[in-house]
Parts: C-alpha cells; structure tokens; sequence
C-alpha cells in the first residue's frame, strides 16, 4: 500500500480537479496542463513567478487560493486560463524512459520491487538501465499499455486537448518553442489566459532564473541521468532512436507526430538509423 503521504497527495489532486472543474472561477487558478515529461514543472514555476501566485507541488491538503496548478488532467471545458503544454512524442519517451531507470536505481518511490520485477520480465533480468537503444521499442509499447502519471497515453491526451481552432481561449505553447525562445512565447501565453499586458523585466527575471544553468549548474545538453532535469534540450530523441523503435512509435502514435506538425509525413521513419 502507497504510504500516507502519496495517498493525502492523490486525494489532494482529485479535490483540486474537482474544484476546478465546478467552483474554479471562485479563486481563481492558472493551469499549466501537459502529458507527463513535456516540461510543465519547468513551465509553471516561470508562470507563478511571473504572475507571482503560489506553484503548490506535491501538496497533501486541496488548494483554496488563486494558485499556478500543474496537472496532466483530462481536459474539462468549464476550466478557464489554461495554457496547454506539448513536446514532440518521441523525445518524451526517451525521456520517461530515462527517469523511470532513475527512479528504479534510486529506489526512491513506493511498489520500487514491483516497478523494477515488471521491467526484469519486460527487458530481462539485468538488463541495462542506461541503454535506451536497445529497450525503447518494448518500453514505447509497455508505456501505452500502462501509462503512468496519468490514465492515458501521449495520443490520446494531446487528441483530447489540442483544438487550437475550436479553443482559443487555451494558450498553446510547446517545449520547443520555449527552448527556442523562452522569453517570447512565455510572454505570448501569459497574457493570453491572464488578459493583462506583462513587463519584460519580470519575463527576463523569471526565465533567468529557471534557467537549466540556474536550476542545476549544467548548460543545456549536459547530461546527468541521475537528476529529474537529464538533458533539457528538443531532438535528444535523435540518439536514442533505431529503426524499430521509429517503426514502433510510428504505429502507436505517428498520426499524433504529423497533426502537431513535428513531421510532415512518415518518412522519417525511413531515415531512422538501423
């Protein structure tokens, strides 16, 4: 059984969404929505520090104030100044698969045994946690059969959120466009879902300071795996690709890759090395 903690954690969230979807306008919040690993942490502190609300993680009590909330929620039309956060679908799994190795090295979550006897039977016994070349087909398929951090895969969440043309009241904004130009795009959503113009000083402030170089004392591209921020860059998926795990992805979520224009077709599934 999960400890206490986690358990006042999910009762917290599920009175968090059911707030929101209900009673959210008396607060109000802020969401900054994602699928697991496309950089929402990041993103909501820049947004709570601009905005200067509160950015409760991991809380053990429901939130009653005007807050910045993170989730990887279904989406529910009644909840208003939403930015949406996306990443290309490849690059997130070899995310997810990184910090589940990390997770299973460390020991530091509950059901540690069962995590890591699953990956045993999927991957073999003593398999290498740090060769994603070799593992990431069958983990790419595990994942979608078993999502973790939420009840759905990467297709579906991105099929239930982006509707740029029907939502415009949602702030789209994706992982690439923030590495590329932070300070734009998170100036862009901001004033989208809040109606107000920002100042560039606070826009500067913020980006500085959640910076990867601020966070971990790493520049972008530096890799540490055993630290919840790896890498920080868009394309990482590149180096970890072969063939059969393009082959994989393409199947389970190709369509997804082209409708957010990562790819305009599936040719590079051809171009994956072997």
């Amino acid at each position: 059984m999960p400890p206490v903690r986690q358990l006042m954690q999910r009762v917290s969230n599920r009175m968090n969404r059911y707030v929101s979807s209900r009673h959210g306008e008396r607060f109000p919040f802020y969401y900054v929505i994602e699928y697991p690993k496309s950089g929402g942490t990041w993103l909501g502190r820049m947004v709570s520090d601009v905005l200067q609300l509160p950015f409760p993680q991991k809380s053990i009590f429901p939130v009653g104030c005007s807050s910045v909330l993170h989730s990887h929620w279904p989406y529910m039309p009644k909840l208003k100044r939403v930015i949406y956060l996306y990443r290309d679908g490849r690059d997130i799994m070899v995310s997810a698969f990184f910090h589940r190795m990390r997770n299973i090295k460390l020991g530091d979550y509950p059901q540690h045994r069962q995590v890591k006897a699953h990956y045993e039977k999927l991957l073999g016994p003593g398999f290498d946690m740090d060769d994603a070349r070799t593992h990431l087909p069958k983990f790419m398929d595990d994942l979608y059969k078993h999502p973790w951090g939420t009840d759905w895969t990467w297709t579906q969440h991105i099929d239930m959120w982006y509707r740029p043309d029907r939502r415009p009241d949602i702030a789209y904004v994706s992982y690439e466009q923030l590495r590329s130009d932070c300070a734009a795009h998170l100036k862009r959503i901001i004033e989208h879902v809040s109606g107000q113009s920002v100042e560039d000083w606070k826009i500067r402030i913020a980006v500085d300071k959640f910076s990867m170089e601020r966070q971990t004392g790493r520049k972008a591209g530096e890799e540490n795996r055993g630290h919840f921020i790896r890498k920080g860059v868009a394309g990482d998926w590149k180096n970890h690709f072969t063939r059969e795990a393009a082959e994989v992805f393409n199947r389970l979520a190709g369509k997804t890759l082209i409708t957010l224009g990562y790819e305009p077709d599936e040719s590079w599934v051809q171009a994956c090395g072997g």
